[in-house]
């Protein structure tokens, strides 16, 4: 059904692309401007009523992803416990965490010193930053930090219900970087299953 919907939408879209186009043509010649000049302009017009925000988005997503995304560890487990003599042994992984939520901030508490802690940025064109850290709620250091960007368009076709006129453009979903940057978080992974269940920390 939504398939069929954009089939219907883009088959009259482009009819009417085609037709401003030839329109325009006719009255640049009429008036004696230049026919190819103005269709261009129409090209231009007709392209930026419905794709006007394709390129920006696209671009904007990118260069996020090539400058700011990734993994990042300012402390590894050896270090941290080095720091804290002893305190490894004390600590318990919390079996049901109570999910923490202030603001952009959602805090999942991992035992007794250290939480995952994720914030979600909005920047403009509907790009989104996901900011996950590995926190020391004691000492509000960071041992490891991950970020990834994608866009918060939900996409009418994968059965969501739209909640404005963005969702039914179902081209500016783009998501993570993992998918085009070769941007891994797998270190960030195994480092969060350390520090919860403590494999590795009795060193």
């Amino acid at each position: 059904m939504i398939g069929m919907s954009y089939l219907l939408f883009f088959t009259l879209y482009i009819a009417l692309w085609r037709a401003a186009v030839r329109n325009v043509r006719a009255w640049a010649k009429q008036s004696g401007r230049s026919p190819r000049r103005w269709a261009w302009v129409a090209h231009i017009g007709m392209y930026s009523l419905v794709f006007w925000d394709f390129l920006p988005t696209v671009g904007l997503h990118q260069y996020y992803c090539a400058t700011e995304a990734g993994f990042t560890q300012y402390k590894t487990l050896a270090q941290w416990e080095a720091d804290n003599p002893g305190v490894a042994d004390t600590l318990t992984p919390i079996k049901k965490p109570e999910w923490q939520t202030r603001g952009n901030l959602t805090r999942v508490p991992l035992n007794q010193r250290f939480a995952w802690d994720t914030r979600t940025v909005r920047h403009p064109f509907h790009v989104r930053e996901r900011d996950e850290q590995i926190v020391d709620v004691k000492t509000g250091d960071v041992l490891a930090r991950y970020v990834d960007f994608d866009t918060d368009i939900l996409g009418v076709e994968r059965g969501s219900a739209a909640r404005g006129v963005y969702d039914y453009k179902g081209w500016l979903n783009i998501g993570s970087c993992e998918i085009g940057q070769k941007i891994e978080k797998t270190e960030f992974n195994e480092l969060y299953h350390l520090v919860k269940y403590q494999e590795e920390i009795h060193l």
